[in-house]
C-alpha cells in the first residue's frame, strides 16, 4: 500500500468481522504471524497486521523520523487510508509498546488493547536505559535475549520446531532489504523515554486493556507485566512456563489465549461496543467502524480460501488481576459471546497457512 506522501507500507489483511489491528515484534513482521492470524480471521475478525518502518516490506523512515511516535504516526496514516476507524489492537513486544503509544494519543480509535509480552513498563523501561550507560549491561540484555530465544520452540514437537524456525528465518531474512531498520527500531524504542504517562492516560480514557505475559520471558520480565497493568488498570494474563514469544512458536495457543478473552475481557468490550454503535446482531454490522469509503469492505465480496483448519490447542493463563473500571457502557454483565462461529479465512492470493501476500 502507498501512502499520500508516496510512503509504502507492508499490509497482510485476511477475515471479515470486527476489526483487529495487528503490530509485530522487532525483527519480525506481520508474514512471521500469519498462521496465529489466520486462525484469528477464522473467530471473527477482519485482521490487519502493518509492517513496521524498516521490516518487512515497509522501507524506513528518514533520519528525520526516527522516534516511535513517527513509528506510531506512520501506522495511523496506514489506517486513515485503509479506512479503519477503530478496532481491537493486538500488539507483541515493539507492538505492543507501540499500542500502548497509539492508546494514549488516539484512544478514540481503540476498542480494546491487548499486549502480548509487550516492551513496557518501568522495569524494562529501566533496563533499556542501563545498556546506553554500561557496556556490561548490554552485554547482559544480549544473553537473555539469545537464552530466551529456543525457549518457546524447545517446547514443541520436532516437526513442528523445524517449520518455526524455517519460519523465522524466513521473516529475518526479508529484512535484508532495510538493512538499518533493526537498528534504527531498537533506536527508537531506547529513547522512546519512560512510558509510564502513557500507561496512566490508558487507565484515564478508560481503554478497556489486557495484559497476556510468558511467566519465563528473559527478555521483557514478568514484573514488567504487573507494572504495565496496575498503571493502565488492565486485566493481567500469566501464561506458565512461556518466554517471550510463546503465541509465535505455537500460533495454536495463540489463537486459544483470544478464545478465552472472548469468553472475558475482551468479549466484554466487543459487547460494549455492539450496542454502542447499535450493531448487536446486525450481519456486516461491524463495519460501521470503517470509513464509508474503506476498501476493505470490498472483502465482504472477495472469495476467501479456508487455512488454519487445525484445532486450537489449549493454554493455560492464569489471571492475576481483574480491571477495576466500569466499562464505559455502564455496569458489567457477563454474556454469552454472540459472533457467529465459522471457519477461518484468508484472502485468496494463492496463499496458505503459512503464508499471506501484502495487500498493495
Amino acid at each position: 500500500m502507498t501512502l499520500d506522501d508516496g510512503h509504502k507500507v507492508g499490509v497482510t489483511i485476511g477475515g471479515q468481522g470486527v476489526p483487529l489491528v495487528f503490530l509485530h515484534g522487532i525483527a519480525l513482521s506481520g508474514r512471521a504471524y500469519v498462521r496465529l492470524l489466520s486462525r484469528l480471521a477464522g473467530m471473527g475478525f477482519l485482521v490487519v497486521a502493518l509492517d513496521a518502518a524498516g521490516h518487512g516490506v515497509t522501507p524506513n523512515l528518514p533520519r528525520s523520523a526516527a522516534d516511535l511516535s513517527d513509528r506510531v504516526d506512520l501506522t495511523l496514516r496506514a489506517l486513515d487510508a485503509l479506512g479503519v476507524r477503530k478496532a481491537v489492537f493486538m500488539g507483541h513486544s515493539m507492538g505492543g509498546r507501540m499500542v500502548i503509544q497509539l492508546a494514549a494519543i488516539a484512544p478514540e480509535r481503540v476498542l480494546a488493547a491487548v499486549l502480548l509480552n509487550a516492551a513496557a513498563g518501568s522495569p524494562f523501561d529501566e533496563s533499556i536505559r542501563m545498556p546506553v550507560r554500561s557496556p556490561r549491561w548490554a552485554a547482559q540484555a544480549l544473553l537473555n535475549a539469545a537464552y530466551d530465544a529456543p525457549g518457546d520452540p524447545s517446547r514443541l514437537p520436532a516437526p513442528e520446531r523445524k517449520r518455526y524456525l524455517r519460519q523465522m528465518a524466513g521473516a529475518l531474512a526479508r529484512n535484508v532489504r532495510t538493512p538499518l531498520g533493526l537498528p534504527a527500531a531498537v533506536r527508537a524504542i531506547i529513547t522512546s523515554g519512560d512510558y509510564t504517562p502513557m500507561l496512566e492516560a490508558m487507565r484515564e480514557h478508560g481503554v478497556p486493556t489486557v495484559v497476556v505475559h510468558g511467566e519465563n520471558d528473559l527478555v521483557i520480565p514478568f514484573e514488567s507485566a504487573q507494572d504495565m497493568a496496575e498503571r493502565a488498570d488492565a486485566a493481567l494474563y500469566r501464561v506458565p512456563g512461556a518466554y517471550h514469544s510463546w503465541m509465535l512458536a505455537n500460533p495454536r495457543h495463540g489463537a486459544d489465549m483470544v478464545r478465552q478473552l472472548l469468553g472475558a475481557e475482551l468479549g466484554d468490550a466487543l459487547r460494549d461496543t455492539a450496542r454502542a454503535h447499535g450493531i448487536m446482531g446486525v450481519p456486516g454490522g461491524w463495519q460501521t467502524l470503517l470509513s464509508t469509503d474503506s476498501p476493505l469492505k470490498a472483502l465482504e465480496n472477495t472469495p476467501l480460501e479456508a487455512v488454519g483448519v487445525e484445532p486450537l490447542e489449549h493454554v493455560e493463563m492464569e489471571r492475576l488481576r481483574k480491571a477495576d473500571r466500569t466499562p464505559r457502557s455502564g455496569a458489567r454483565r457477563r454474556l454469552r459471546w454472540f459472533s457467529r462461529r465459522r471457519k477461518p479465512t484468508w484472502t485468496s492470493m494463492g496463499g496458505t497457512a503459512d503464508t499471506a501476500l501484502p495487500a498493495d
